[in-house]
Order: C-alpha cells, then sequence, then structure tokens
C-alpha cells in the first residue's frame, strides 16, 4: 500500500480514521462545509455530514484521514456499494459489478490547490484495488464545478444523474481500474 505523497517538500499520509480522531476529523469537515457556501453551494449546508455520520464511517471502517506530523488535512469516505446508485437517471453505469463509491471527501481550506484533491484520488484508487474492486464511482452536486473538474482530471466518465436519500438530485462518474 502506497502510504504517502510529498507535495511541495511536504510529506502527506493516509490511514483509516479511528473513533478517538473525531475531534481531529471535524475541523477538516467543518472547512469543507465553508469552501462549499462560499462557492454559493447549497450541498452540506443542512448539517450533513454530521458526527453521527462519521462515527457510523469510522465504525465500519470506511473514513480515511489524509495527514502532515499529526495535522489532519483531508478527509475521505470510501464505501461499498452504495443503493442511492440504483437510481441512475438520464445516463449510464460503464460497468455492472461491485464498485467503490467516494463520499464525504474535504480538504482543509488553507491546503486547497496545492494538489491534495489528486492524493484523494489515489488514495481511492489504491484501496480499490487492495479491495479487488475495479469500478470507482462518485457524485456531486451539479453546481460543485471545482469537484466535477477534479472528477474528470482524474480519468472519471460522466453516467447521468441519481437521486439520492431525501430526494437530492447528484451527478455521477465512474472509473473503471
Amino acid at each position: 500500500m502506497k502510504t504517502s505523497k510529498v507535495i511541495n517538500g511536504i510529506k502527506y499520509q493516509y490511514r483509516l480514521v479511528t473513533k478517538s480522531d473525531i475531534d481531529m476529523v471535524m475541523p477538516v469537515i467543518e472547512s469543507g462545509r465553508e469552501t462549499l457556501k462560499a462557492q454559493g453551494n447549497g450541498q452540506w449546508q443542512d448539517g450533513y455530514p454530521s458526527r453521527f455520520d462519521l462515527l457510523n464511517d469510522i465504525k465500519n471502517k470506511n473514513l480515511y484521514v489524509i495527514y502532515n506530523n499529526k495535522k489532519f488535512v483531508g478527509v475521505l469516505a470510501l464505501i461499498i456499494g452504495d443503493n442511492d446508485y440504483s437510481n441512475l437517471i438520464r445516463g449510464k453505469w460503464l460497468s455492472n459489478g461491485e464498485f467503490l463509491v467516494m463520499h464525504r471527501c474535504a480538504i482543509l481550506k488553507e491546503y486547497q490547490g496545492i494538489g491534495l484533491g489528486y492524493y484523494l484520488f489515489d488514495i481511492f484508487k489504491e484501496v480499490g484495488l487492495n479491495k479487488n474492486i475495479h469500478s470507482l464511482r462518485i457524485d456531486t452536486h451539479e453546481y460543485n464545478n471545482p469537484m466535477r473538474h477534479l472528477i474528470e482530471r482524474n480519468g472519471f466518465t460522466y453516467c447521468g444523474n441519481v437521486i439520492l436519500t431525501g430526494n437530492k438530485e447528484r451527478v455521477v462518474y465512474e472509473k473503471l481500474i
């Protein structure tokens, strides 16, 4: 497993989040929430993801953190499958088998724009391969243009839209590895 990446001379690593880490993860989530709000994006403005959502990810061993020198700078949830993805509209998936989904990803504001977004996707791919899963899927808000750009720059194909729990429509992408 590739556990680190050097960006601008600083070594970043990732690992699973433990329950005792939750208070260090929440500021990363809040920073992501603030970034979305500043972009005029309504995504994450309703309290999601909550502390409860993240504790559930931790319990299921789905939540990863990116850190440097013990400072948490990024977070992402990687989950096998997602029932909401069966609600595909206006499109078609590239594959029909098992898939890994990235949810709840964020980077601290002061670390955005240095390349950590690409590291999120490196981790996504690596965890998928380690689990012998060759389909990666991700969704985002239609107007989250920075995230859509990052997804597309990482080789994902737009596959359509899904209706998530709560009747929220999102654009979805897939990449086969």
